[in-house]
């Protein structure tokens, strides 16, 4: 691209006011003043954790429900203003938010936990063991009450063990506590947990349910008041946003990414507000950006079939195709070229039925398709048809899986 074309498009952002007022109102990490349609959520939690300003140790809270039903919103937002209560009256309560897609071993929770409460203090290369015991002396020492959030926790590799660690350190603390608030998707976590674990645990469980289109609308207006300059997004956009996250089991998370979208094409267009035919393109763009995330998020075998069929179908293109052209895959072929490069990973292979369960997992996240194939193919032959570019999967699990 020439330089002079670079410029242009700078200074076109310099220029223009745009449609944002504060764009990072439309994140899903935002935390807002006001949460519509939560008002019974954050009540009860409060009501759990509040005993922890009288130096009593709250009880364990384990938080679940679907994707964008406010799990991670609210427990930030309760915690956020128990931490200002707290600071206010010289209270010490201290909160650490760990996600565990990135911080997804015990060794990386503790690491996390003690950067926290000894910031001057250097814990790489150090053991589990000794983080552990600093983490302990830093608590007792201070009489910190200590709530740590382990958000997508079924992403935590040993679980039980980094749980029942954290659980069962009370047993050695004199003063101070800690409490564990724990945020999953899987709403069976809990029997993922081994009998230790789960006898030592004495956790409530809080279960979220999806927003209705009602509720999508007000968070949307909420935060189209405090993202967009006035006047700038339409009734009719926000409400179209709102039906669209209602079709998707009710996802707050992907009626805000909407509409964010929405906004950065019509900063993109020069137009002076948000329409609904914005929503309309940000629609694709989103579902899109849902479906990678998704896939950087499935388990490692699931990640290299999934690589090993997007490999397989760029191979045979203008080969097998079906009726319409699309590329056909066999069920046998997929599962020799799984193992193929499973094997190329240093992996080993799961079994055959174990590979039948992650393609019907797959097929269910809407990622590839099933169907038992017709005249042509031998005896149970299914074959698989790839819902998503091949090519996109393939860039981003080389990525994942390669680098």
């Amino acid at each position: 691209m020439a330089e002079d074309s670079i410029l242009e498009i700078f200074n076109r952002h310099v220029k223009r006011n745009g449609v944002f007022k504060n764009r990072d109102a439309l994140s899903p990490h935002y935390i807002p003043s006001n949460l519509p349609y939560r008002e019974e959520q954050v009540k009860e939690l409060s009501e759990t954790v509040a005993p922890i300003l009288s130096g009593r140790k709250p009880e364990n809270v384990f938080i679940y429900g679907k994707t964008g039903t406010g799990k991670t919103v609210v427990t930030r937002y309760v915690l956020k203003r128990l931490g200002e209560f707290a600071k206010e009256r010289e209270i010490p309560v201290n909160t650490v938010y760990i996600n565990c897609r990135i911080h997804n071993t015990r060794s990386s929770v503790f690491i996390k936990i003690g950067r926290e409460l000894l910031p001057d203090d250097n814990f790489l290369g150090l053991s589990t063991a000794y983080i552990y015991e600093r983490i302990l002396g830093k608590v007792r020492e201070a009489d910190i009450r200590l709530m740590v959030v382990l958000d997508e926790i079924d992403k935590l590799k040993g679980i039980s063990e980094t749980v029942y660690a954290l659980n069962r350190a009370n047993d050695e603390l004199e003063k101070g506590s800690i409490s564990i608030i724990g945020i999953s998707n899987v709403l069976t976590l809990k029997d993922s947990l081994d009998p230790r674990t789960k006898s030592t645990l004495c956790q409530r469980e809080m279960i979220f349910p999806p927003y209705n289109a009602e509720g999508l609308r007000k968070i949307l207006e909420d935060r189209a008041k405090e993202g967009f300059r006035e006047g700038a997004v339409s009734d009719g956009a926000i409400a179209l946003a709102a039906a669209y996250a209602a079709r998707q089991s009710g996802d707050a998370r992907y009626a805000l990414q909407l509409l964010l979208r929405a906004g950065d094409i019509a900063e993109e267009e020069g137009a002076s507000a948000v329409t609904e035919e914005h929503v309309e393109k940000a629609k694709e763009r989103v579902e899109e950006d849902i479906i990678l995330e998704m896939i950087e998020a499935l388990p490692e075998q699931e990640q290299i079939l999934l690589l090993a069929m997007a490999k397989l179908v760029l191979a045979k293109k203008g080969q097998k195709t079906l009726g319409s052209g699309e590329v056909v895959i066999t069920s046998g072929e997929a599962y020799e070229a799984y193992s193929k490069l499973a094997r190329e990973l240093g992996k080993d292979p799961v079994s055959d039925r174990w590979f039948r369960e992650y393609i019907s997992e797959l097929a269910m996240y809407g990622i590839l398709n099933v169907v038992q194939a017709g005249k042509g193919f031998r005896g149970n032959t299914r074959i698989i048809k790839l819902l998503f570019s091949p090519v996109k999967i393939a860039d981003v699990l080389q990525r994942v899986l390669v680098a």
